[in-house]
């Protein structure tokens, strides 16, 4: 049987949220394949050209030094130009604004960053994380309204759009891979921000899917 385990990170360190605590984590698992929240550029920087990296690749590179194993980018959906520069001045807009809801996300970050600090990665893979992101994403709808910007509504509704896209992708990735390769075990790493809506859509991909994966969440 195929069986995947997913843990959600924050790609960047924060006290235990770290890449010898991963690392410990690949370490108990002992995984076949891991499946990365990487598109094929990104993988090239961090592997072969060594100009990139995350937390997730400085445990993978870690756990590679005693493990022969395949790790696979899969988030290979093609960005529209200048997606990721758009999407920060969006949200330069929204936590920069002197209203109070711009105060509120501000405060909720905060609050986030320092549970994912203290707790790290049973705090990015719990439902206490999916209501902090559920808040901060109700946040940036009514800061929006409020601003009223074209611009900004374009910029939000692609970012929507894309996230979408590239979850689904991600999800095409694994099953056409899982149709071609046997194995017992593989880990998929996701940013926690996508841990809610990606077991929305696993499930529903599941009840259509011949193939029979076997999905498990970390700290569930």
């Amino acid at each position: 049987m195929h069986k995947i385990s997913m843990i959600f990170t924050s790609h960047q360190e924060n006290g235990n949220c770290n890449s010898v605590e991963l690392h410990r984590i690949i370490e108990n698992i002992r995984p076949e394949i891991i499946f990365e929240e990487l598109s094929l550029s990104n993988y090239d920087k961090v592997y072969k050209e060594r100009t990139l990296t995350t937390l997730e690749s400085n445990a993978i590179t870690k756990y590679l030094h005693n493990h022969s194993i395949d790790h696979i980018p899969v988030d290979t959906y093609s960005l529209p130009n200048n997606y990721y520069q758009n999407v920060e001045y969006m949200l330069n807009r929204i936590l920069k604004g002197i209203m109070i809801e711009s105060r509120d996300l501000r405060n909720i970050i905060e609050d986030q960053s320092l549970l994912i600090f203290q707790n790290g990665f049973n705090f990015l893979n719990s439902n206490h994380n999916n209501i902090l992101f559920e808040k901060i994403n109700a946040l940036k709808v009514r800061i929006l309204k409020k601003i009223n910007n074209e611009k900004l509504f374009q910029i939000a509704s692609l970012e929507r759009e894309v996230i979408e896209k590239r979850e689904n992708e991600i999800i095409d990735n694994i099953y056409n891979f899982s149709k071609e390769h046997v194995y017992n075990q593989a880990l998929l790493f996701m940013g926690s921000g996508h841990r809610k809506s990606m077991i929305g859509r696993i499930e529903k991909r599941r009840k259509k899917e011949k193939l029979e994966i076997h999905w498990t969440l970390f700290n569930n």
